[in-house]
């Protein structure tokens, strides 16, 4: 369900925010957008990362590409993104889109490869060019790796294989059979052994492809292959038994097994002198071995979330004070030991940056690759159009972005983790699930729980939740139909006593799609039969019945003098009276329209779609498409136009905000 509100945000509650300093121009959100857009607030959901093999890089790939951050600055410093959906085209720097699950560096930092759609992308890390694509794998692609030498490149995949690749040329070279489907290769020190894995593991010589050792242990899943630095064990992690196990390169046999964790291993390091050992694991603990006896010497949990409520001093990856972290305790995605063997550096699910020490098996250094978010279908501007807040349906917190300087300048949360946070258009209240108990209203000012709405803590379904206009009421429908079996109900509360109002019944299959008029008045819902209901929200009156669509309702939207109703079902746009509930037009956009949006001044309406294209329409007398908005990858989930008019902003699957000009669009 989209949520836009106008939000309005006065200078009192701005310092309760405590807006914190960036004012900087945020030049990352203008690195190659597309056509019309003039920032990108947020950086994709985060997908995987990868530390650098000297630590002073961090790779995180995302939903829209992969960014490469540095260790020490803490700031982005490339962004290598993918050629959009159906594309052969060479790669753009900092432009394009998609999104990239796997990736290796070079043991220089020099090179970088990524995986995108079965296809392989080599990148210069310097220049910020792929120099190489590799297309030939019929299958998934789990893992890759790169030789010392930069010369060759080998890919483990679904099919059974591994191939390997000549890297200046992007010539395929051979390839090596598995008995199933491999998840992980990793070549040793010198280059001239390869070892692959997935439910066994083989040893190969790297220039002939000779099989050198075969065990046929069943290792389960193997997903990490690791080499000591002198080259002499091979680790392997990953497989049913999270145990991880030493092998001896020159037998092929396991030399010692590492038993402790209880979860999957998601990653290992070796320290440089070859004595020690660390893994992490979905149990979300590090843990630090000797490798000479497989003992276990130290236990590191990843820290606990200590947000403050309401305000989070954490924008922009700047440090942050140790053990100030945003975010739960999470698995640590990639670990490598510092260059002395005196440090870790770890890079968490949620985005969070550790260096630890290791004598003390406490973390020094913390900050948070902060803008990378899990998807956006909830947007607001202030009054002024100078700041837009963000969310969706399922997270704790909201993120407040300028739109001037395109810089998250602060993050909303109340004083209990909740779910699905959600605020009123003057941003006075806040509203989420204590999840699993009732949801709950807080004065956003005071931090004072103002209310529980009643009846929701023996329904733990509503959802999502929506305040009006004048943040005097919320309203939420009685789950999905096909998760509950009961979604055709509507429920209204008052916000500052949490007294139930109305159930308002009416729609035969679940409800899809319910929004306030901009003037409080009138509430509409669409259901999955492809009705609108209009009701009174003062009386819980169902006033009109809209009737046309053959597909689900999936967007809504009110004009801002509220006579207007705009709703999409399918690849159809319909425009209504409100006051009649006649039909005044409908056009074709692309199919399965999912978002919809007036300009202020109501001469505009865009339209967002599953497929991601956004479509400006020019209302009457023509009803023509003015423009075509394209650069997210993905669904579009909300359309919002700032109240002066000049930007739209949108945002959707891939967990970014784009920032359109819209004055450039009326030229």
């Amino acid at each position: 369900m989209k949520k836009t509100h106008l939000l309005y945000i006065v200078c009192l509650l701005l310092s309760n925010l405590l807006l914190l300093n960036g004012l900087a121009q945020d030049f990352a959100a203008q690195w190659h957008l597309p056509k019309g857009a003039k920032a990108r607030l947020g950086k994709g959901r985060l997908i995987n990362t990868k530390l650098s093999p000297d630590g002073t890089q961090v790779a995180v790939s995302t939903s829209i590409g992969v960014w490469i951050y540095d260790t020490q600055t803490s700031e982005a410093v490339s962004l290598f993104m993918m050629p959009q959906t159906g594309e052969k085209n060479e790669p753009m720097f900092r432009g394009s889109n998609g999104s990239s699950e796997t990736l290796t560096f070079s043991n220089d930092a020099s090179i970088i490869a990524t995986v995108h759609r079965n296809s392989v992308y080599v990148w210069d890390t310097f220049t910020g060019k792929a120099f190489a694509m590799l297309d030939e794998h019929p299958d998934s692609i789990k893992g890759l790796a790169l030789s010392p030498d930069h010369t060759k490149l080998a890919t483990a995949g679904s099919d059974w294989t591994v191939r390997l690749w000549d890297v200046d040329t992007g010539n395929y070279i051979r390839s090596l059979g598995h008995p199933s489907a491999v998840n992980t290769v990793a070549f040793s020190p010198d280059g001239k052994i390869l070892a692959s894995a997935g439910g066994t593991l083989r040893l190969w010589d790297a220039d002939s492809g000779e099989m050198l050792h075969a065990d046929k242990k069943d290792l389960g899943s193997v997903n990490v292959l690791v080499f000591s630095p002198d080259g002499k064990t091979l680790a392997s992690g990953g497989g049913w038994d999270h145990t991880v196990y030493l092998w001896d390169v020159n037998t092929g046999t396991i030399r010692v097994d590492l038993k402790g964790h209880t979860g999957k291993i998601r990653d290992i390091a070796f320290s440089p002198d070859n004595s020690a050992l660390i893994t992490t694991s979905l149990d979300k603990t590090m843990r630090l071995w000797d490798v000479n006896t497989g003992t276990e010497q130290k236990h590191l949990p990843t820290p606990e979330d200590k947000i403050n409520p309401f305000v989070v001093a954490n924008l922009m990856l700047k440090r942050i004070d140790p053990g100030v972290l945003p975010g739960k305790r999470d698995d640590v995605h990639t670990v490598k030991f510092s260059k002395d063997g005196t440090q870790l550096i770890s890079v968490s699910n949620d985005g969070s940056f550790h260096l630890w020490n290791i004598n003390t098996g406490r973390y020094q250094l913390s900050f948070s690759l902060g803008e990378h978010t899990d998807w956006v279908d909830v947007l607001a501007f202030s009054a002024d159009s100078k700041y837009l807040v963000s969310n969706n349906a399922l997270e704790e917190r909201a993120r407040v972005w300028s739109v001037e300087t395109f810089t998250q300048n602060a993050i909303l949360t109340t004083p209990q983790q909740v779910l699905g946070l959600t605020f009123s258009p003057d941003l006075k209240k806040l509203a989420g699930r204590d999840f699993p108990q009732a949801i709950r209203v807080w004065d956003a000012a005071t931090k004072e729980q103002l209310s529980t709405l009643q009846g929701t803590d023996r329904r733990p379904d509503y959802w999502p939740l929506v305040f009006s206009p004048d943040g005097k009421k919320i309203l939420a429908s009685k789950g999905i139909s096909e998760l509950f079996g009961d979604g055709n109900e509507i429920q209204l509360w008052k916000t500052d006593t949490g007294d139930q109002l109305f159930t308002l019944e009416g729609h035969t299959h679940g409800v899809s799609e319910y929004t306030f008029s901009p003037n409080s008045i009138i509430l509409a819902s669409g259901g999955e039969d492809g009705t609108i209901i209009l009701w009174d929200v003062n009386t819980g009156k169902r006033l009109s019945d809209l009737i046309g669509h053959t597909k689900h309702i999936s967007a809504l939207a009110f004009s801002a003098d509220s006579t207007t109703l705009a709703s999409g079902g399918g690849n159809e746009i319909r425009l209504w009276n409100v006051h009649t509930g006649n039909l005044i037009h409908t056009v074709d956009a692309v199919k399965n329209v999912s978002a919809l949006a007036f300009s202020p001044d109501g001469k505009t309406l865009t339209s967002g779609s599953a497929e991601g294209p956004i479509q400006v329409w020019e209302l009457d007398p023509n009803y023509e498409i003015q423009a075509t908005l394209t650069g997210h990858q993905g669904s579009i989930y909300v359309l919002l136009f700032s109240p002066d008019g000049k930007t739209l902003a949108s945002g959707g699957a891939d967990g970014t905000i784009l920032l359109w000009d819209m004055k450039r669009q009326e030229q």
